[in-house]
């Protein structure tokens, strides 16, 4: 079974973790949201409050297929701060394990000089990227190797099943399309 980190940084936004912890636990992913911070409970960007699974300490990265990250300013810069991601998200990209950053979140990718080709994120947060000589993407997600990125919270859904289609293939793809009525 394909098994996905989603880190918890207070300050993320609300609409694209729920739709990933969703979406891939629908698919039959296994999903572990693990909180950066000393508490299980974790506040999003908009006042909601989450319950991770886990402590992002208690948590062994080689056990996962990949990462995914939510974007919010907020929850961004808390992921910036935190060198036991940085170092966790560089070791499965090592190992060519899925990275997914979605929103704000790919400045943290650009930090780790992970964004190679052409890249999506939320518009404006190119400019705050000084690694990359690539450019952002009109579109809501784009896969590029074992790197997914999305644009923000409108393309949460399809920033979702990206890594669906990256993690399980086409047809698992069309299968949870038609269960969740999209189109």
């Amino acid at each position: 079974m394909k098994k996905i980190l989603l880190p918890l940084a207070e300050g993320f936004e609300e609409i694209e973790l729920i739709s990933i912890a969703d979406i891939l636990r629908r698919a039959g992913i296994e999903v572990i949201l693990a909180s950066l911070h000393s508490s299980l409970e974790v506040m999003g960007a908009h006042q909601i409050t989450i319950k991770a699974d886990a402590l992002f300490s208690t948590i062994q990265i080689k056990d996962f297929s990949g990462i995914a990250l939510a974007g919010g300013m907020g929850g961004v810069q808390n992921m910036r701060q935190h060198t036991e991601l940085k170092t966790a998200i560089m070791e499965l990209h090592h190992c060519s394990k899925l990275i997914a950053g979605i929103c704000a979140a790919p400045i943290l990718l650009d930090e780790l000089g992970l964004l190679v080709d052409d890249f999506c994120c939320y518009p404006s947060c190119e400019l705050k990227m000084k690694n990359t000589k690539k450019q952002r993407l009109q579109q809501g997600a784009f896969t590029s190797n074992n790197l997914i990125t999305g644009t923000g919270p409108a393309f949460a859904m399809e920033f979702a099943l990206e890594i669906v289609a990256y993690l399980l293939g086409e047809q698992k793809l069309n299968s949870l399309k038609a269960e969740l009525l999209y189109h």
